[in-house]
């Protein structure tokens, strides 16, 4: 295979944010060899990294594909092209701060900014307090100097998340886990904002936890048959995402 190719580079901010490319895979970091974002120029309905795709795992509890989202921290705005290619009636809104990144979401990741899709350059603490917007879904994943930034649990963003949420809508948050107290309190915070309507997701690959809170009670379990259609709908590996949930969080924890 071929080397990676370093694509554009640009500082911001004291941040150097690089976008490279090895054969279809293309993806961004912010200086520190993480991967941010990663796309296969081929498959634009795909999402090529595992965590992307279990960020998605909240529909095997709703399994109706959601008409609004939100993307909290827009990164090179995979799930966005990916929504925008696989189920192109979604309507979406990705907010990010930084203009350079929006920038190169659009330039080098194809991502939508037109359409059913609109890019915002805001703060997200911002965002949420004054959204008139009810989303199906959020997608949290943002990332301070490869840690979890403080401000996101705490109550009022959580409470400013939780109204911008429908009825039946739920938030995935990435969290970045230092250690296991740190996990526990951040965790705490989340289930205090959503009256406990959680379920976790850890990947062995990454030291991220996923974590779906929902604004209503959902305790349905999928079934064999319906783990098998969402995974060909999706091109999502629901099935494994579920085996791992049924590992990581106890029985009558949350939603499970």
């Amino acid at each position: 295979m071929a080397e990676a190719e370093l694509v554009y580079s640009v500082e911001e901010n004291g941040r150097l944010i690089k976008v490279w490319q090895q054969a279809e895979l293309r993806w961004l970091e912010f200086g520190d060899e993480l991967i941010q974002t990663e796309i296969d120029l081929a498959r634009p309905d795909f999402l090529p990294e595992s965590f992307s795709r279990a960020m998605l795992s909240g529909a095997l509890f709703n399994s109706k594909v959601p008409e609004k989202v939100l993307l909290a921290g827009t990164g090179g705005g995979s799930t966005a092209r990916y929504f925008a290619n696989r189920f192109p009636e979604v309507i979406g809104d990705g907010v990010d701060l930084s203009p350079v990144v929006l920038d190169i979401a659009q330039r080098f990741f194809d991502c939508p900014n037109k359409g059913n899709w609109q890019l915002i350059e805001a703060d997200i603490r911002d965002y949420v307090q004054h959204c008139q917007v009810r989303y199906d879904l959020i997608v949290m994943d943002i990332a301070i100097g490869n840690t979890s930034p403080d401000w996101m649990i705490a109550p009022a963003f959580l409470k400013g998340c939780r109204q911008s949420l429908s009825s039946t809508g739920h938030i995935a948050i990435n969290l970045i886990v230092e250690n296991e107290l740190g996990f526990m309190t951040q965790l705490a915070a989340i289930r205090e904002a959503f009256d406990r309507q959680t379920v976790c997701v850890s990947l062995p690959e990454h030291r991220n936890v996923i974590v779906l809170a929902f604004n209503q009670a959902n305790s349905v379990a999928p079934n064999p048959q319906t783990l098998e259609k969402l995974e060909a709908q999706w091109q999502v590996e629901f099935g494994t995402f579920y085996q791992q949930m049924l590992k990581d969080n106890p029985k009558g924890s949350g939603v499970i």
